[in-house]
């Protein structure tokens, strides 16, 4: 019965996957993907340089990556030697990484857990303040996709965007031991977000000669929206390579299906592959472990190819960045009696070739002279860069009964890089049926 309940939530994920068509956004759009480029007056595959349609980018590599529950059961039967039967382990194990034993043949693992991420900067740039400058379009509608430094009839955006984003994820787990040395587990997320974004700036009118056409005028815009849904499931694979007295070595693959509505930022669009390595040691009370993958991704809807000639869409997305994982930390064991553990991991992740947003400046044709001397404002740009992200993640696990868990933890960003939350909490239940 639970590997039949196992297959169909498996093939539930993969059917599911609805087709991600290729959307531009309009002032009429209630996607969050779109509450950026509509409060920027800009189409969602814009103008040249346009950072708006990076943000989709950046947001759908967090997305994509946002630490999850390990599927590991915090209770592992281990062989004493001395009694010669197996005794659950006092060390409960990881909570945001895999530990390398397996759960046992045909033992099930249930799990729930909840996360609160308040994110409140891009690429190093608070969200209270961030600076865009770029062509909303011409005049006529010729051609609306030059830069502001482009000669030409322009209209020219400059402004400031207070920007609120939020996602509280709620996440199921079932791990099921196929035999004693394979763990097979489904993931599946459930998350609310929420997303607000408040623009106020200047419009600047600019004639084909590049000299400016009257003072600037004053706008303001706002667009709130929140979404709730089904995430991106998982399906993680795990066995057992190696397994001596005090050292394990396990290997396995994750899977993401991009069952989440990518628009409204509960999925990042795009399946994921993470072939990894655990090796663990157990050392009396403490045990040490360390993590090692790559995740693959491929192409989504929030990272469109734009021709960067003409501006326009080429009619196809761009790969999720992925990269490099290299997570290590160790678990020890605080007490005995009521069985607690405190847990602690650094997770660190190189992710190659993401669209980033980094700080410059543009100066205003024909503003920037008498009589009206507008200086050079503050915009971002986008680009492509490779950078590593740190996070520690720091918990406790405590067994108040039988196989039943109970955990909490923190988890910290180190540097300012990419999509950056506040210190997201954690709190969780889980159960072992032997």
């Amino acid at each position: 019965m639970i590997k039949r309940t196992l297959l169909f939530l498996l093939l539930w994920s993969i059917s599911s996957i609805g087709a991600l068509g290729q959307q531009i956004c309009t002032n009429r759009s209630t996607k969050l993907a779109c509450q950026i480029p509509v409060v920027t007056r800009a189409a969602y595959l814009g103008t040249i340089g346009n950072p708006a349609a990076a943000f989709s980018s950046s947001f759908a590599t967090q997305l994509g990556q946002l630490p999850l529950l390990s599927s590991g059961s915090g209770v592992v039967l281990t062989l004493d030697k001395t009694l010669g039967v197996y005794v659950a382990s006092e060390n409960l194990g990881p909570i945001l990484t895999d530990r390398a034993q397996t759960i046992g043949k045909h033992k099930l693992l249930l799990a729930f857990a909840y996360q609160k991420f308040l994110f409140n900067s891009i690429d190093g740039t608070g969200f209270g303040s961030v600076p865009f400058v770029f062509a909303a379009g011409s005049v006529p509608p010729s051609n609306p996709r030059q830069p502001c430094t482009s000669t030409g009839s322009l209209i020219c955006l400059q402004q400031n965007d207070n920007i609120s984003m939020n996602v509280n994820q709620y996440v199921a787990l079932a791990t099921f031991g196929l035999d004693n040395k394979t763990d097979i587990s489904v993931v599946i997320p459930f998350a609310r977000v929420a997303l607000g974004v408040y623009a106020s700036g200047n419009q600047y009118f600019i004639s084909s000669t590049g000299t400016a056409q009257g003072p600037a005028l004053p706008f303001t815009s706002y667009a709130p929206g929140s979404a709730s849904g089904i995430g991106d499931v998982l399906i993680n694979v795990k066995r057992l390579i190696w397994s001596g007295e005090k050292t394990h070595f396990a290997a396995g693959l994750l899977l993401r299906f991009p069952t989440g509505d990518a628009l409204n930022y509960l999925g990042s669009g795009a399946y994921g592959f993470d072939p990894y390595a655990v090796l663990a040691y157990q050392a009396g009370r403490v045990s040490p472990h360390v993590r090692l993958g790559y995740q693959f991704n491929t192409s989504t809807v929030l990272n469109p190819t734009i021709n960067q000639t003409t501006g326009a869409f080429t009619g196809s997305n761009s790969n999720l960045p992925g990269g490099f994982q290299y997570d290590f930390g160790a678990d020890a064991v605080l007490f005995k009696k009521i069985p607690t553990t405190v847990a602690g991991d650094f997770l660190g992740n190189y992710i190659v070739n993401a669209p980033v947003l980094v700080p410059g400046k543009v100066t205003v044709p024909g503003y920037n002279m008498p009589p009206y001397n507008v200086p050079d404002q503050n915009t971002l740009r986008p680009n492509i860069e490779s950078y590593n992200s740190s996070q520690l993640s720091i918990g406790l696990k405590v067994k108040p009964w039988k196989n039943l868990i109970l955990y909490g933890n923190v988890l910290i960003q180190l540097n300012d890089v990419g999509l950056r939350s506040r210190p997201v909490p954690l709190v969780g239940i889980s159960y072992t049926f032997f």
